[in-house]
């Protein structure tokens, strides 16, 4: 009995591993392109009825047809656009990035919280708090 109680918690915690990986993966994906400034490498990891919020919860904007003309506008009028991840945490499905930009090359650096929910390898909901 002993010996199934153990082999069931190391099986719960490989798979909770894993889950961690694979939404962590997904979200430094989407990382890698906002840098490339890459819009399909970066829609690639969104779901196609994706919501991004103000945090709360204030909809910004909703839909891959959206993230696609904001960032797609956003991504060519910032060559300098560069995203740093000052930390990360990610458990099970859920990944909070505490995130550093610089939107232009003089700008200062802006901070951000950002907390992304990955559902089957995409990105469902993205959750923005700009630290002041």
């Amino acid at each position: 009995m002993k010996k199934l109680i153990i082999l069931f918690l190391c099986t719960v915690s490989l798979a909770t591993a894993q889950q961690k990986t694979a939404a962590a993966e997904v979200v430094q994906k989407q990382v890698e392109a906002y840098n490339a400034r890459n819009i399909e490498a970066f829609i690639a990891t969104y779901s196609d009825d994706v919501v991004f919020y103000g945090f709360p919860k204030e909809v910004r904007f909703k839909g891959i047809a959206q993230v696609r003309e904001i960032f797609g506008i956003f991504f060519k009028n910032s060559p300098d656009l560069h995203c740093d991840i000052e930390d990360r945490i990610a458990s099970g499905d859920t990944v909070i990035d505490h995130e550093k930009v610089r939107f232009q090359k003089d700008d200062p650096i802006q901070e951000f919280v950002v907390m992304y929910k990955v559902t089957d390898g995409k990105i469902q909901e993205v959750y923005f708090l700009k630290r002041p």
